[in-house]
């Protein structure tokens, strides 16, 4: 009788998705209770941080995974917070910027390094160099252009597993 041939692929599939979940959880959790912040508005912190404190709202909702539309709606609660505000781009006027506040800079920074240790202890201090190396290959190749189903509807590609939206 042959075999399902799901069955070759279906349980590291499902380790996968276990595993994100699992981290994920942790990692969120650890966010919102240290800092009151969801990942996503540390995600968006964290890449104004990154490049400056500055970003036009394209390069920001690429960078973040976000759609136009979810990361403007994502925006406006992260303003009623005095987390960042947004500029209108002097040279076009259909282009805004996103620009961190201070407020959202110090919570980006108090935020990091709790962060970034939990990350470490769940995630990097789990694998050897060998192993990183080998899944980042890995995963450069699922995430590779040619291998990637159009993203539906705009839903950020790492909560479309969790099956839930950002905030």
């Amino acid at each position: 009788m042959p075999t399902d041939p799901d069955s070759r692929w279906m349980p590291t599939w499902l380790a996968l998705v276990r595993t994100h979940t699992l981290l994920w959880e942790q990692i969120e959790a650890q966010m919102r209770r240290e800092h009151g912040l969801t990942m996503a508005r540390y995600d968006v912190l964290a890449q104004l941080v990154t490049a400056g404190g500055r970003l036009g709202l394209t390069e920001l909702a690429s960078s973040i995974m976000l759609s136009p539309s979810g990361l403007s709606k994502l925006l406006d609660r992260m303003e009623a917070s005095d987390l960042v505000h947004r500029e209108a781009d002097p040279r076009d006027a259909r282009a805004a910027f996103a620009v961190i506040t201070a407020h959202g800079r110090s919570l980006a920074t108090a935020a990091r390094e709790g962060h970034h240790d939990l990350v470490r202890r769940t995630f990097g201090e789990a694998l050897d160099d060998r192993d990183l190396a080998e899944l980042a290959r890995i995963l450069r190749r699922i995430s590779a252009p040619d291998q990637r189903p159009e993203r539906a509807e705009g839903r950020r590609a790492s909560t479309a597993i969790r099956g839930r939206m950002p905030e």
